[in-house]
């Protein structure tokens, strides 16, 4: 099984304010739309929450120890991080927020993040990389145009 962390982040590595992303890069929900359409996504309850609905054509878990998500139809709850390792399929996106990543960093397999280049203030920042432990094998930027307000990179890290 590999375990895949997709997220974007600004150039000072915030992913959130307020339970909300901060930009508008509509390039960057389609590369994540490809990536995981018929796969399996985890998130915390608080990016589900945000999201506000489930996602389709791919398997949702949530990662709560909240009881009130129970009797959401086409999802599954796992309360431990653990119960991942049970699953059976080939890939896990990994989708937010910042505590799921920070649990989820020294197991996963592939980083596949979009850098905003450009900071923002927020309260939730993606974990530390350590670059000792990781690898860039892909690197594609893009200048900011008519539908994105920011120049933003999509960049792809393999464990060592």
């Amino acid at each position: 099984m590999k375990i895949i962390i997709v997220s974007a982040m600004s150039q000072n590595g915030f992913i959130g304010n307020k339970n909300k992303l901060m930009w508008n890069l509509p390039m960057d929900l389609k590369r994540f739309k490809q990536m995981t359409i018929g796969e399996t996504i985890i998130m915390g309850r608080k990016t589900f929450e945000s999201i506000g609905q489930i996602l389709p054509y791919r398997q949702n878990i949530v990662l709560t120890k909240h009881k009130k998500l129970k009797n959401i139809k086409n999802i599954k709850i796992i309360s431990n991080i653990q119960h991942i390792f049970k699953l059976q399929c080939q890939r896990i996106f990994i989708i937010g927020g910042g505590q799921i990543y920070q649990q989820t960093i020294n197991i996963a397999d592939i980083l596949e993040l979009t850098l905003i280049h450009k900071n923002f203030i927020g309260d939730t920042k993606f974990p530390p990389i350590n670059l000792q432990q990781w690898k860039k094998t892909k690197y594609t930027f893009y200048k900011k145009d008519k539908l994105h307000s920011v120049d933003y990179s999509f960049i792809q890290y393999k464990r060592i």
